[in-house]
């Protein structure tokens, strides 16, 4: 199958997909949860499924199959992270901020995607905080294991996928076994299905762990190699684990003298280091061995592919209602939505690219923009996109 890439406008409540060789289908309507994302599922997922992401209106996990066509599974919101086991058949969904400045809700579910009348989907308490989630299998029983990652306190905590399934109705309180982490706030996820280790992003660096016998146990922490942190992380099983590393942002309202480096870690944890240049970076993709990223600057916004050692930047349209210097940059510009870019790698060789508050995207391949897609809304944000591609057998198993 060639990558479908999905569009969603989470201000104005519509999605679609299309093949970026082909015309662009009509729009649906369903509130995409930004921060969750949309979560690739592996080959042999129950019913075709090929991908997952909340809709954060109605309370539902939509369910894409790789035609784009959907079904929906109640849930509870608003949706945090997602993330699947390594066979696609159980997805997790977290719940966190919502338009709330402070964590609230302490919900989380888990749904049976063989379930084909969309019924299973159990709701068990956990504990405030942002959670993030992956779904690890124990090192020593191979038993599926639930690895939520709380925030102030920082902490992570494991629980079986079966305790979760066989909850009783009502939201009962769950809990697991905890560890305490050595960072309060953690930020970005990723999970190595092979070796079964967990990879959570914190102030303190990448903490790793993996789960032996019900228990977490504390690997090696890896320490950012540059100064400041990482709030994203991808798993590319040809790169290793890649992220973002911005330096001290103390002071947001200076954000275009951010610092930013491109850092990828082999699974040994030998580090990688690219520096992107000043700015807002904003969630990197990684597809076989390439990762892409934009920086937001006033002096010009950019998009950035590496692959192979060379390094590519190609030049982007500016926005009409970017971030300005003096205002963070998720504050309101006037009476507009902060704007920003989404992002995805269509193909090793292929990026789209949103223009938030312009309603446009683009196709860039190597040198420059190879097209324009008038979007039919503002796209207030930027936007989220994802590519469904044909189905593998490892993915990286955290919504995106």
């Amino acid at each position: 199958m060639n990558p479908t890439l999905v569009l969603a406008d989470h201000r104005a409540g519509r999605w679609r997909t299309f093949d970026p060789g082909a015309l662009p289908g009509p729009w649906s309507s369903a509130t995409l949860a930004e921060h969750a994302g949309v979560l690739t599922l592996p080959a042999g997922a129950p019913g075709g499924a090929r991908a997952v992401f909340a809709d954060d209106a109605l309370g539902t996990l939509v369910v894409l199959d790789g035609a784009g066509q959907a079904r929906r599974v109640p849930i509870a919101i608003p949706a945090e992270h997602l993330a699947c086991d390594p066979t696609g058949r159980y997805v997790v969904v977290t719940t966190g901020l919502g338009a709330s400045w402070e964590p609230w809700s302490d919900l989380v579910t888990v749904v049976d995607l063989a379930d084909a009348s969309g019924t299973t989907a159990v709701r068990v308490r956990v504990r405030t905080g942002e959670p993030g989630v992956v779904i690890v299998p124990d090192t020593g029983t191979g038993e599926p294991m639930v690895v939520l990652r709380h925030r102030e306190p920082g902490e992570a905590e494991v629980i079986a996928l079966s305790d979760l399934l066989r909850a009783d109705p009502h939201c009962p309180v769950v809990r697991g076994e905890r560890l305490k982490l050595a960072g309060d706030l953690g930020h970005g996820d990723a999970v190595d299905h092979r070796s079964g280790v967990v990879h959570l992003s914190t102030e303190a660096g990448i903490e790793r762990l993996r789960v032996t016998g019900g228990r977490p146990e504390r690997l090696e922490t890896w320490p950012w190699p540059v100064p400041g942190r990482a709030y994203f992380l991808r798993l590319d099983p040809a790169a290793g684990i890649v992220a973002a590393v911005r330096g001290a942002d103390a002071d947001a309202a200076q954000w275009h003298t951010w610092t930013n480096h491109l850092v990828r870690w082999s699974l040994d944890g030998s580090a990688e280091v690219t520096r992107t240049g000043d700015g807002l970076v904003f969630r990197p993709d990684a597809l076989d061995g390439t990762v892409a990223w934009t920086i937001v600057h006033p002096d010009g916004d950019r998009l950035a592919m590496l692959a192979d050692g060379r390094l590519s930047e190609v030049e982007l349209p500016p926005m009409s209602a970017a971030p300005r210097p003096g205002v963070a940059p998720w504050d309101p510009v006037g009476d507009r939505s902060a704007q920003r870019r989404a992002l995805a790698l269509v193909s090793a060789d292929l990026a789209a690219v949103t223009r938030g508050g312009d309603g446009q995207l683009h196709l860039v391949r190597g040198s420059g923009i190879e097209s324009t897609l008038d979007l039919g809304s503002p796209f207030d944000e930027g936007g989220h996109l994802a590519v469904i591609r044909a189905p593998e057998a490892q993915v990286d198993g955290v919504g995106r």
